[in-house]
């Protein structure tokens, strides 16, 4: 058995998110049948992490092993793109030792969530836009959305930022980096840590819009980041799928795949 690893991007918006589930159309499914194909193997993938229905992806990362000596990274890129669907692409593909792990040597994850703002246009942004995205509607705080967001830098309890039904015993993360980047119409914001809670990135997305909104105060999030805080009133939600895409996962020295996917803005 050889193993492989990819790079795989993938418009979520049709899908129950990366992982195989028994609900439903996952990219994972997908991206196996096309591998049974092209092989005439059965074979299982394992990737960097899930990503939650209507999730999208840039440069999500799995491996998996295969049969034989005649696949090259090539060959396998080309036939599987031949027999996925347009809305999953292979960027790319390279050979990869036996011990490496598309989750278990994951250094940093980079995430963008994207938001389009709604002022001027209306109920609606045209169709002809950037579909990945959620909205807003201004004015925002941008010195309150900034102080906000600076709470968030580091390790935390994330107990609030989560679906509490999923949420593990420890909610302690770290997040390695965390700011804006505005565009003509849209505010992005991007989140670099090792590894996030079960839609975490939505809910502090929302969190801190409805911060700069000032419908929420910095020194609440403060507090709601703290082992042992009660739960908010009202209680947190979170951020439409659409506008979360999962940009970038880095390994290190173990990395399959350095640069040619944008790492994290200045």
């Amino acid at each position: 058995m050889r193993r492989f690893a990819f790079v795989v991007s993938y418009d979520g918006r049709g899908f129950q998110g990366w992982q195989s589930q028994i609900r439903g159309d996952a990219v994972q499914d997908r991206v196996e049948e096309a591998f049974g194909r092209l092989t005439r193997q059965d074979v299982r993938v394992s990737g960097s992490g899930r990503t939650d229905t209507g999730v999208s992806a840039a440069g999500q990362v799995f491996h998996c092993d295969l049969a034989g000596d005649a696949w090259v990274p090539e060959t396998l890129l080309r036939g599987l793109n031949h027999y996925l669907p347009p809305t999953i692409r292979i960027l790319q593909a390279a050979a990869v030792g036996p011990d490496f792990h598309a989750r278990h040597d994951v250094v940093r994850k980079i995430y963008r969530y994207r938001w389009a703002s709604l002022s001027g246009r209306g109920r609606g942004i045209p169709p002809t836009d950037d579909p990945f995205c959620g909205t807003f509607h201004p004015p925002l705080d941008w010195n309150t959305l900034q102080q906000a967001t600076k709470l968030f830098t580091g390790s935390n309890d994330f107990t609030h930022f989560t679906v509490r039904k999923s949420c593990p015993q420890d909610a302690r993360r770290t997040i390695d980096a965390i700011r804006w980047v505005t565009g003509a119409n849209t505010l992005d914001l991007w989140i670099a840590g090792r590894g996030f809670l079960h839609m975490m990135i939505r809910y502090i997305a929302m969190a801190l819009l409805e911060a700069g909104q000032q419908k929420r105060a910095p020194e609440s999030l403060r507090e709601l980041l703290s082992p042992g805080s009660v739960p908010p009133v009202p209680p947190l939600q979170p951020a439409s799928p659409q506008g979360l895409s999962l940009i970038r996962v880095l390994y290190g020295k173990k990395d399959p795949f350095p640069g040619g996917i944008p790492v994290l803005p200045d």
